[in-house]
């Protein structure tokens, strides 16, 4: 089953464009100009109050990943009593609305691996045997199939096919 999509981080709050990080691993900009037309052509005056550039820079993620102003309240009706909320919008509506900036891409550690492996000329079975693990081990590690901790990794990089593991973070 899909997950749904969710907000993992704000990145930038900028005068009605808000730019996200999604649990797809998207940056997404969300431009509000287009939406506030919606909202006044339907008539939803609860959404005008973020034309406001005082109130729309207040935006915060909401525990539950989307985009929320805890300074605008809004009331509504649960069990005949009337309520009210901090404003939070619809992630999925909000995926729907926002534009594609670039997709975050990690580097794999199994592609590098098997590439590491092919260039010093040696098959899965090779290295696991050196390593003193197996060969489906390391068809798991390089298919993605299997986490593995850095400490092991480094291990079969080393003793499986001789190299050593560089981190860096820029």
């Amino acid at each position: 089953m899909k997950s749904l999509p969710k907000i993992a981080r704000i990145i930038k709050v900028e005068p009605f464009k808000i730019t996200t990080l999604w649990n797809t691993s998207e940056i997404r900009v969300l431009d509000f100009g287009p939406l506030f037309e919606i909202w006044e052509k339907e008539g939803d005056t609860k959404m005008a109050t973020l034309r406001d550039w005082e109130v729309f820079k207040q935006v915060t993620l909401s525990e539950s990943r989307t985009l929320c102003w805890p300074n605008v309240a809004v009331a509504f009706t649960f069990k005949r009593e009337t309520r009210s909320s901090p404003l939070e919008l619809d992630a999925q509506e909000l995926y729907k609305q926002s534009q594609l900036v670039r997709k975050v891409t990690g580097a794999s550690i199994g592609t590098m691996f098997r590439q590491a492996r092919e260039k010093a000329g040696l098959s899965q079975s090779d290295v696991a045997l050196s390593s003193g693990t197996t060969r489906n081990y390391i068809s798991r590690i390089e298919n993605g199939k299997s986490d593995i901790q850095l400490e092991t990794f480094q291990k079969i990089v080393e003793l499986g096919i001789g190299k050593k593991v560089v981190i860096e973070i820029r």
